[in-house]
């Protein structure tokens, strides 16, 4: 799983609307080992250590003119997979004054704040959307903005991530149905896409934006970022532009994760696609016809301890915000299996297939059925015509399954000629993922599951 460097930012939900820029974890240039932040006083008073490269615990937050509080007892492994713990905030400092903290949102001065006005028409400039008030430090954020991180996550040629929830002021997420809330309109999700720069940075590369409540039920966005990460430039509009328009950049992935370093093709640049409206209305309204077209944000993603020792869940710790209409489950829906290759198996796949493979177009992969829909199973989508002899997933041979070939991208077999129409496999997932980025270790873990099935 990809090593998500950072650290939740909770303590400041949907704080009266304050706009008060609040320390992250992703600082492009963070301490090393990941040092605690300071501990200083006055209104916005001390940081969080980075948790960028296995991170910190947070440090101590600012409080009024009387001084700010001390930080945690102690760091924390900084993902829900891995990530060497960092050590805890230091003592609060001494009074500080009114200058830079918390204040109320004004939307005369900034009526252009996506913060404002959630359903603006979208601008050319990410700087006007008022998100990003100290890029490229990416460790600051208006403090409405709810940063989380999934488990399982999706993975996406290596990138690192940055997520934010934007509600509506005093809107609440509507979470009866415990496997479709309801999202008020005015909701964004904002999504920041991060490679490794020289000297071990994160260097911004895209952000994208959905949201309900626009002139569309849904609605995408995608801004680039410049080559200094100061601004972003609106490069996939949901309102006007070619809706197949897509944008190729080159990244660098070379980082530690997990314990070891993640390299791919060999450091050396290569091509990330920034996906057009249609790819990403292809994923998301497809999951939209049978759950949330919000994908990420439910119920088992949620259910995860960020930093691992945080004393409750994300889906806790938002529960206790007030963010949801309903009391949060004492025991949430989780991915269980009692072998531990199975799981981390069930665990990818929720992450970045089942989301489209529901079992409305396309069979279904959820954890559940996710065996039983998979071994000894022959294909059934039109336009895929498999070799003869393969299965979704062949006991013992992963070579001839399916499912693990797809995702192994590489070892595709060439197109089939059915009633003059040409079909193939085609890599999966679609879209977000190059054929030399593959995520090495689930692959591998599918691979060895397979091998494991008796034939």
């Amino acid at each position: 799983m990809p090593n998500i460097r950072r650290t939740v930012v909770l303590t400041s939900l949907l704080l009266l609307g304050a706009a008060a820029c609040t320390p992250t974890s992703n600082d492009p240039d963070p301490p090393s080992d990941g040092a605690g932040g300071s501990g200083k006083g006055g209104k916005g008073g001390g940081s969080g250590g980075s948790s960028a490269r296995g991170g910190s615990d947070s440090g101590g937050s600012g409080g009024s003119s009387s001084g700010g509080s001390g930080g945690n007892n102690s760091g924390g492994a900084t993902n829900p997979d891995s990530g060497s713990p960092g050590s805890g905030g230091s003592a609060g400092g001494d009074a500080g004054t009114d200058v830079g903290g918390p204040v109320e949102e004004d939307c005369t001065a900034t009526p252009k704040s996506l913060l404002c006005d959630p359903v603006q028409k979208m601008p050319k400039s990410i700087k006007d959307l008022g998100i990003f008030p100290s890029a490229p430090d990416f460790s600051k954020h208006p403090a409405r903005l709810i940063e989380y991180v999934p488990d399982p996550p999706l993975y996406s040629d290596g990138m690192e991530k940055q997520r934010f929830l934007l509600l509506p002021k005093g809107k609440k997420i509507d979470n009866t149905n415990r496997k479709v809330w309801m999202f008020p309109e005015g909701t964004v999700f904002i999504k920041t896409f991060f490679d490794d720069a020289a000297g071990g940075k994160l260097r911004p590369i895209e952000t994208r934006f959905i949201r309900t409540g626009g002139v569309f039920e849904y609605e995408f966005f995608v801004y680039q970022w410049n080559a200094t990460g100061t601004d972003a430039a609106l490069v996939v509009s949901d309102i006007d532009g070619d809706i197949n328009k897509d944008v190729s950049v080159p990244i660098t992935i070379s980082h530690m994760e997990d314990g070891k370093m993640l390299t791919i093709n060999g450091g050396q640049p290569f091509q990330h696609t920034l996906p057009s409206r249609q790819a990403c209305g292809n994923c998301h309204e497809e999951s939209g016809m049978v759950g949330q077209t919000f994908i990420g944000f439910d119920e088992i993603r949620l259910n995860s301890k960020f930093p691992a020792t945080a004393p409750k869940t994300q889906l806790q710790q938002l529960g206790d915000a007030g963010i949801f209409t309903t009391a949060v489950p004492a025991t949430p829906t989780a991915i269980t299996d009692a072998n531990p290759l199975l799981l981390r198996v069930k665990r990818f796949v929720f992450g970045n297939c089942a989301h489209c493979h529901n079992g409305r177009t396309v069979f279904n992969m959820a954890p559940d059925v996710f065996v039983a829909n998979t071994v000894g199973k022959m294909t059934e989508a039109q336009s895929v015509v498999p070799p003869k002899g393969w299965l979704r997933v062949v006991p013992g041979s992963p070579d001839t399954s399916v499912v693990y070939v797809q995702a192994e991208r590489t070892k595709l077999p060439p197109p089939v000629v059915v009633d003059g129409m040409e079909t193939r496999l085609r890599p999966m997932p679609p879209v977000g993922v190059a054929d030399i980025a593959v995520p090495v270790d689930a692959v591998a873990d599918l691979r060895a599951w397979i091998m494991s099935l008796k034939k």
